[in-house]
C-alpha cells in the first residue's frame, strides 16, 4: 500500500499543471482550495485491462455521524477541540459563526458564491462560509478527509483571530492555518476517527492547493507552495497546536 500511494501521489503531482480551478473569493483569510478536480485512479498489478478496482479505504468515522451530517458534526468537533485547547492554556474561547452557502451570500468581506471557493473565513464577521455543492465535489473527487482539511484550515483563521495573530505576510497566516488543520487531524487520530487513506487525502488537497511555482512568497494572497503546505500540515499532525504556535 505505501508504494502504491507514493506512485499515485507522484503521478498526481505531474498532472497538477493540467488541473483547472475556478475563481476564489477575494476575502481576507480565504484559502484557494481547488475545485473541479479529477483524481487519477490506478489499477493493481494483475488486474485485467479495462477492469478498475477502487481503493480499499474506508471513510472518516465519528460516532453518530452520517453522510448528511458530516460537515456539521465535524465543525462541532473542531470547535470542541479548540475549546479544550484554549481552556488548557487559560485563554477565553468562543465558536466561529458558520454559514452554508448554496446561493450567492453577502458577508462583511463581500459576496460569497457557491462556486467561488469551497470555503472561506471572513474575519470582519468572524464567520466560516462553506459551499454546499463544492463540499460534495471535494468529497467525491478527493475524499471526505480532504473536505475536513479545508474546514479545519478555515477554522484555524478563527483561532488566529481569537489569539490576535496577524502576520505581516499572508503566507505566514495561511501556513499556520495549515498547521492548525494538522493539529485537528492529530486529535482525530487520537479519537480513533481517522481511517486508512485519510492523511493521504489531506496531503493531496494541500498539494493541489499550493501556489504556482512562479508566485513570490511575499505577495499579498500567497498561501505557500505545495511543499510548504504539506510540511505545515504535518507539523501540526505530529506536534499539535503547540508546534503551530511556534510559527
Amino acid at each position: 500500500m505505501p508504494g502504491r500511494l507514493f506512485w499515485a501521489l507522484f503521478a498526481l503531482m505531474l498532472s497538477i499543471p493540467t488541473i483547472s480551478t475556478r475563481a476564489v473569493v477575494a476575502a481576507p483569510g480565504d484559502a484557494p482550495f481547488p475545485v473541479g478536480l479529477t483524481v487519477a485512479r490506478f489499477q493493481d498489478e494483475g488486474v485485467a485491462e479495462g477492469e478498475f478496482v477502487e481503493d480499499d479505504f474506508s471513510g472518516f468515522t465519528m460516532p453518530g455521524m452520517t453522510p448528511d451530517t458530516m460537515t456539521q458534526d465535524v465543525l462541532a468537533d473542531i470547535d470542541a477541540f479548540w475549546a479544550a485547547e484554549f481552556a488548557a492554556k487559560g485563554n477565553a474561547y468562543y465558536a466561529a459563526n458558520i454559514v452554508p452557502v448554496s446561493e450567492i451570500t453577502a458577508s462583511s468581506c463581500g459576496d460569497f458564491g457557491p462556486y467561488d471557493n469551497p470555503a472561506a473565513f471572513c474575519p470582519l464577521d468572524d464567520t466560516v462560509y462553506y459551499s454546499v455543492p463544492l463540499s460534495q465535489e471535494i468529497q467525491t473527487t478527493v475524499g471526505d478527509f480532504a473536505w475536513i482539511t479545508v474546514l479545519s484550515h478555515e477554522w484555524g483563521h478563527h483561532v488566529q483571530l481569537l489569539l490576535g495573530i496577524d502576520p505581516a505576510l499572508s503566507i505566514d497566516r495561511e501556513l499556520q492555518a495549515d498547521c492548525f488543520s494538522g493539529a485537528y487531524a492529530q486529535r482525530a487520530l487520537n479519537q480513533g476517527f481517522l481511517q486508512e487513506g485519510d492523511v493521504t487525502e489531506a496531503m493531496v488537497i494541500n498539494i493541489l492547493s499550493g501556489d504556482p511555482v512562479e508566485m513570490e512568497e511575499t505577495v499579498a494572497g500567497a498561501h505557500g507552495s505545495s511543499d510548504y503546505r504539506v510540511i505545515s500540515f504535518m507539523e501540526g499532525y505530529f506536534g499539535g497546536s503547540t508546534a503551530c504556535l511556534a510559527h
